[in-house]
């Protein structure tokens, strides 16, 4: 039977900061299967790829999440910042915050790191994506509250 979309969920009646680390820590894990995913495009997958890639997607997931929880901490402190601005500004300095802080942790781990891929576009797409789904979240979750 389908659930009534009424009756308010964990997601629905949840915090704003919850949301926030909740969605830095999937779309780090998420852009890591992207990475591990797009390094392995036309390579053989044998047994022994298979087993590395699995152990190597979950340890890169792992660090991943972790540098998507600090991007959400970063939300998180701007967003106290502006507490009293409406809810566009916050979605939007919120946004702000997520790209530049996502797209300076993707430029440095892939200028760091000797990875197949170029720090600059790196830094540029995560800041891009990372910045305009939370931005997505923050406003929703304004829009649901009021």
């Amino acid at each position: 039977m389908a659930e009534n979309s009424t009756r308010p969920g964990w997601w629905r009646t949840g915090n704003v900061s919850v949301r926030l680390l909740c969605l830095g820590a999937v779309l780090g894990a998420a852009g890591a299967a992207v990475h591990i995913l797009s390094h392995a495009w036309g390579h053989e997958i044998n047994a022994y790829a298979l087993v590395w890639g699995l152990f190597f997607l979950v340890l890169e997931g792992f660090v991943i999440a972790i540098l998507g929880l600090l991007v959400a901490g970063a939300v998180l402190l701007a967003r106290f910042l502006v507490t009293t601005a409406t809810r566009k500004t916050r979605a939007l300095v919120t946004g702000v915050v997520a790209f530049i802080s996502s797209g300076a942790l993707g430029y440095v781990l892939f200028s760091i790191l000797p990875m197949s891929a170029v720090p600059a576009v790196v830094g540029a797409v995560t800041g891009v994506l990372v910045g305009s789904a939370f931005a997505a979240v923050s406003y929703r979750h304004m829009s649901e509250a009021y």
